[in-house]
């Protein structure tokens, strides 16, 4: 199925000239592998350099305007101190613009600029360039680059860069760097042996005083060196990577060098799909000569490294052993995953599972059959049909409970061994699934003796009679049965989920099912949930422990024990101020799980008046009571005011604007959720800044856009005619206006073309407009027509407003976290077809500081991958080892210094290669703390609350609090970030988000680390509370992985960005 993409074209002038030099990564890397037998060399930029930890040229001038802004701004706020913020960087520069006597904004002439301005003095310079290189350790894409020199591919490295990366890598790779600098350039026309790697520092080298910096140093490029490169390059192919081609003498050294006759080539490798004017210019130049010259998007000077590398070297086992081992090089090989514990003092609450024990049969028959070419499932489920044999497959033979004498009847035809018992453990049913549908089947076989009870014969056991009619569908209480594991070795348990079950003489459609699904399951509240359990217990154990052999009465000795009784837990609540009673019934035999009700996480706000930090667990009540975190910031790094944009068509204009002006007034809560929704006091009266809404007569900032479906085309024709006027309106005022948030009203009538699956391509008018904005650095603001007529005002004021506030980049609130040499990150995937290819975009790369707050995005595609059974892809471990060079770039982009921990979360589990190549990539970053956290909803284990009235333990009326976990296993967990919390109106009343049904818990599984589980679900619980797309509570997923999956469903309209980092506000 085909992902429907924006059209490109949108984004870039003379685009059809510009993709004519473009050379598709995959073929750039086929034409290295092809002319291996051609001598290459490299040039390199500060781009290269990031992943060792050296700052980016880009970070240079910024490090620099900031120096300059406080060198003349001596009492300016200690928060202009991190100049990788986009508002710090916003701030600085209107200053600077406001000066009159500094460079446009991202001009060529900024580099050398600022670097004389800040450091007029050129040895202050060269001691600036020389604190930033201390200490740094060549990454691996120069380790590779010097396997690639060993081979005789890569004979110089000519390098714009004073970190002397180059030549250090190449001591440690047993390689002679013969180190050519301006005081040195005769050592150009030396012989070169086939263990020296020329390397050539065309600004200079930090170890020697003349450096290239200002705008006159680097405009005399010297001689020597423009001639050598044109000499040197009549043969030889040149690629050039992490240069943005800033200085204009180097860029016309290459423009001389290439455009004389010669058979080199240029391969000039750019970091995303935009070609700048200056590269464009050098590649149209070459090409116009006769010679070869493209521009070919990558992801980074690592990962190419790294594919360059696989590529020349993949028919040669000897030299591939070495990249790997490469990658695989790291200081620790220890594989860490210590057990969690929690510490449980006392017992202050009880809560009830739907888990019986239950101790299965020590052996099952094992025997091999012919299946003739049918499907082993199949072929087994169509055989035992109306049999007493229970069979599965698994490794090429069948495993079954039944007699002898009649799996030797059924399977006549078929069998080829004879009949034998295997031994089964507990731990064989928990890992193997074919297993566990053996033992239910067995299960549910004995159940269907029962004349009351029907089964489906795999998962479901339903009342033959139905409890109530729906039109003509029978409605019939019902209950799924499945298995739950834990750290017990004598037995499992037996889950019991309560549902229901449909029959009728007609079709039930799927619309029915849902609807009398909902109104029959969201209505069971804990005690109501209990008593239908226990109605369940009454019927299928008669309340008493179960034993039977299978078959019945057949003296097979293949016996289940399962207990009519279910196990409790007992949870020590970390609040000082509980108050605990203790039952005077309760036997502790029941007692199979302990765990702790972690605190609410507290939020961080900000006073006025005094500068001083706030705590509240409640957002809306500390913005109310405090202000936004930053709100001291407004006028100082963040404007004054917040400015909207519209594009509404003219008959909606009147209505909406009267709508959106009523974000400054006051909304009361009607006595809706009074126990968390707060009174709506207004915008400004909630952040402290003046929130502007155009008037609709303003053509400049309110656009009309009139939209009508042509009735000769397609829906899909349509849909995708609406949304490319829609993203024409974005670029009008993308083009015309500062940053704005921009608002769009979508009628009712756009409905139809919202969404569509056509054949072999999907679009959805969401995705489409938040990948385009984001594609243009603009937030988005969709508001449907329905939203108008809402009931709900004061609730949909408080969320628009946070939205608006947020996506002018701004911060609410923060976590207060107190590990704050943490940092986050989460992997989403999404997986788009295209005809008969699968194309993965990884979606990781979302970063969250030691605060909680997101940072930024990258995206990037996957090279190779596995898919489970649920087609859930996997790492190789050379994506898993890049997925950690994307993660270590963007802490160098974003934060101060690398964490010393990383915790990673996804939502499936990690592989020995995830595992392996990001522990190893990390590691050589110098980030030794490193968790993986697979975190998902657990399945089947359910609990109620309990409560001690009068001495006597029973169930209570409302679910499980929010926070409390129980370890299950050594490396597994509950945890509960969804359920009851305090109220707002008085602490001892208590609140459920939604209101619905017995909360879910996560189920948390640590693959690698070193951190017990209370760190790991604090975190968890933290990260709950930091989703800015909603004034909820919290969100029942951490945000790291609820915006990661978000992010990659988005992103799989940008795969022509790769390698390109987003702020990930920009998709909210």
């Amino acid at each position: 199925m085909r992902i429907y993409r924006f059209d490109i074209k949108l984004l870039k002038q003379d685009s059809t000239m510009k993709e004519s030099l473009q050379l598709d990564y995959d073929a750039f890397l086929r034409s290295f592998k092809r002319n291996i037998d051609v001598p290459h060399s490299f040039l390199l930029g500060a781009g290269t350099s990031i992943s060792s930890g050296v700052q980016s040229a880009y970070d240079c001038i910024w490090e620099w305007k900031k120096d300059i802004y406080l060198s003349k701004n001596i009492n300016a706020s200690d928060y202009y101190k991190n100049f990788k913020d986009e508002a710090v960087r916003k701030s600085i520069q209107r200053w600077l613009d406001n000066e009159g006597q500094y460079p446009q904004l991202d001009s060529t002439e900024e580099y050398s600029f600022y670097a004389e301005k800040a450091y007029p003095i050129s040895e202050d310079r060269r001691k600036y360039f020389l604190s930033l290189i201390e200490n740094k350790e060549p990454y691996i894409g120069y380790k590779l680059l010097c396997l690639l020199s060993e081979q005789g591919i890569v004979k110089s490295v000519w390098t714009t860069n004073f970190d002397g990366l180059t030549a250090r890598s190449a001591h440690q790779n047993k390689l002679i760097p013969i180190e050519v600098t301006l005081d040195n350039a005769d050592r150009i026309y030396r012989n070169q042996s086939t263990k020296e790697l020329l390397t050539i520092a065309l600004h200079g080298d930090y170890k020697f005083n003349s450096l290239k910096n200002t705008e006159k140093e680097l405009d005399t490029q010297n001689e020597t060196f423009s001639e050598l490169l044109g000499n040197y390059h009549i043969d030889k192919n040149l690629i050039v990577i992490g240069y943005s081609g800033r200085d204009k003498s180097l860029m016309e050294s290459l423009k001389n060098a290439f455009t004389k006759k010669g058979s080199g080539r240029l391969y000039w490798c750019g970091y995303g799909d935009i070609i700048n004017t200056e590269v464009s210019d050098l590649l149209t130049s070459i090409r116009n000569s006769g010679r070869e010259a493209y521009y070919i998007s990558t992801d980074g000077f690592d990962k190419t490294l790294i594919h360059l590398s696989k590529s020349a070297f993949e028919d040669n086992n000897d030299i591939s052993k070495r990249v790997q081992d490469a990658l695989e090089i790291t200081e620790s090989d220890e594989y860490l995953k210590s057990d969690f514990s929690l510490n449980v003092s006392r017992s202050d609450k009880y809560i009830k599972s739907n888990l019986h024990p239950i101790v299965f049969p020590k052996d099952v028959f094992q025997f091999e059959i012919d299946y003739k070419d049918e499907k082993p499932w199949n072929y087994l489920k169509t055989i035992t049909k109306n049999t007493n044999i229970c069979a599965v497959p698994f490794k090429r033979k069948v495993f079954a409970f039944g007699t002898v004498s009649e799996i030797s009847k059924v399977f006549r035809e078929s069998i080829k061994s004879e009949i034998k018992r295997e031994s089964i453990s507990k731990q064989d049913i928990e890992n193997v699934t074919a297993f566990k549908s053996l033992m239910l089947q067995a299960i549910l076989k004995y159940y269907s003796t029962n004349s009351i009870l029907d089964t489906d014969f795999r998962d479901k056991i339903w009342l033959k009679s139905a409890e109530r009619q729906y039109g003509n569908i029978g409605i019939h209480k019902a209950v799924y049965l499945s298995f739950y594991f834990d750290n017990n070795n004598k037995f499992g348990y037996l889950t019991f989920s309560p549902t229901i079950h449909l029959l009728s003489t007609t079709e039930i459609t799927k619309t029915q099912k849902q609807q009398i699904s909902k109104s029959q399951l969201e209505k069971l509240y804990n005690n109501k949930y209990d008593e239908t359990l226990e109605s369940w217990n009454t019927i299928l154990f008669n309340n008493r422990k179960l034993i039977f052999e299978y078959p019945v009465m057949s003296g097979t000795g293949f016996e289940f024990q399962i207990s009519a009784n279910t196990a409790f837990g007992e949870i020590n609540v970390l609040d000082n101020n509980f108050r605990a009673y203790h039952p005077n019934n309760y036997d502790n035999r029941q007692t199979q799980f302990k765990g702790v009700q972690f605190l609410e996480p507290q939020l961080v706000f900000r006073n006025t008046a005094t500068d001083i930090e706030f705590k509240d667990y409640h957002p809306m009540r500390g913005l109310v009571n405090n202000r936004p975190y930053d709100v001291n910031l407004n006028g100082i790094i963040h404007s004054k005011e917040i400015n909207l944009s519209i594009i509404c068509g003219k008959p909606y204009s009147s209505v909406f604007h009267d709508f959106l002006s009523c974000l400054q007034s006051r909304h009361q809560t009607g006595n809706i959720n009074p126990d968390y929704l707060i009174e709506y006091p207004g915008f400004s009266s909630i952040y402290n800044i003046p929130i502007n809404i155009p008037s609709f007569d303003n053509n400049e900032k309110w656009i009309d856009i009139d939209f009508k479906a042509d009735n000769e085309l397609e829906t899909h024709e349509n849909a995708i005619k609406l949304a490319r006027l829609i993203t024409t309106k974005i670029d009008q005022i993308v083009n015309t206006q500062t940053q704005n948030t921009i608002v769009i009203f979508i009628p009712k009538e756009w409905l139809p073309f919202e969404s569509y699956i056509n054949q072999n391509e999907t679009f959805d008018l969401h995705d489409y407009i938040k990948a385009f904005s984001a594609s243009r650095g603009v937030s988005t603001q969709l508001i449907r027509e329905e939203t108008l007529d809402d009931d709900l005002k004061c609730q949909i004021y408080w969320w628009l407003s946070l939205s608006f506030y947020v996506k002018s980049l701004r911060t609410p609130w923060i976590l207060n976290n107190q590990e704050k040499n943490t940092a986050y990150a989460g992997i989403g995937y999404s997986v788009s077809k295209i005809q008969d290819k699968s194309e993965i975009v990884i979606g990781c790369s979302h970063i969250y500081d030691s605060n909680g707050q997101g940072l930024k995005y990258k995206l990037s595609k996957i090279d190779n991958y596995h898919f489970d059974k649920q087609k859930n892809p996997y790492l190789s471990y050379k994506d898993a080892f890049q997925f950690g060079v994307s993660i270590r770039e963007l802490f160098y982009q974003s934060l101060d210094k690398l964490p010393e921990r990383v915790v990673i979360h996804k939502r499936t589990g990690f592989t020995d290669d995830e595992i392996n190549g990001i522990k190893t990539s990390l590691n050589m970053a110098g980030i030794k703390k490193i968790d993986l956290i697979e975190i998902n909803y657990e399945a089947d284990a359910r609990f109620v609350a309990m409560t001690v009235y009068q001495n006597t333990l029973q169930v209570d009326k409302f679910p499980i609090s929010r926070g409390t976990c129980i370890v299950t296993n050594k490396h597994t967990a509950l945890l509960w970030t969804h359920g009851i919390v305090p109220s707002v109106r008085q602490p001892s009343y208590k609140f459920y988000l939604g209101g619905r049904s017995i909360p879910a818990p996560i189920k948390i599984t640590k693959h690698y680390g070193e951190s017990n589980i209370n760190t790991i679900a604090t975190e968890i619980l933290g990260l709950t509370k930091m989703n800015w797309n909603s004034l909820d509570l919290y969100s029942k997923l951490p945000s790291t992985i609820d915006s990661s999956n978000q992010i990659a469903r988005i992103g799989k309209l940008l795969s022509r960005f790769e390698g390109k980092t987003y702020d990930y506000r920009l998709f909210i």
